[in-house]
């Protein structure tokens, strides 16, 4: 049995709505979606790949998937982006304007996004969780905690973006397809 050569994938298989540019040895599976808003653009690189069900949609801005990039199935990127050229994304990840410096490996099911964001007010930090704690611990003999590690300041826009998030993702996942799945 001799097996047909690969055929392109054609471009009614997946999606493309608004300033999108694909090379045209990019890889696109079916049932991807590239959306992009008024004043936003994707572009796709040679050779990039984009597997099924990933959806990427820009807005305010330009997402840019360069050169022998990887994007897993179920890949979300939403906002504005760099994907790095050799960069390989886990399948169900989402990305939300952030970028993915060069041959970066982020792992499936990860949450990634803007890591100068806090979601605890810093001049919050730290004063209530002390409430909680005794003033004289029950067993005197127990090693107290370690520090709390602070954050590495941003020194350049080609630092590595840091995961924030992964069971969140896949918890959020795991509803969305028992919900669309069939009976």
């Amino acid at each position: 049995m001799q097996l047909s050569p690969p055929q392109p994938v054609s471009t009614s298989q997946f999606c493309v709505i608004g300033d999108v540019t694909i090379h045209p040895h990019a890889k696109i599976a079916p049932g991807v979606i590239l959306q992009a808003a008024p004043q936003s653009k994707i572009v796709i690189g040679a050779s990039a790949c984009i597997g099924i069900g990933a959806v990427i949609q820009a807005f305010e801005g330009t997402i840019t998937v360069e050169s022998n990039a990887v994007l897993g199935a179920g890949v979300l990127v939403l906002g504005k982006a760099t994907i790095g050229v050799n960069a390989c994304i886990g399948d169900c990840t989402t990305i939300i304007n952030t970028d993915i410096v060069t041959q970066q490996v982020i792992p499936e099911g990860s949450l990634m996004g803007d890591a100068s964001r806090s979601t605890i007010d810093e001049s919050e930090e730290g004063s209530h969780l002390n409430d909680a704690l005794p003033s004289n611990p029950v067993n005197p003999a127990w090693p107290s905690p370690p520090p709390m590690p602070t954050p590495a300041p941003a020194s350049s826009p080609q630092r590595q973006s840091q995961v924030i998030g992964r069971a969140y993702v896949t918890q959020m996942l795991q509803v969305l397809f028992a919900r669309n799945s069939p009976p």
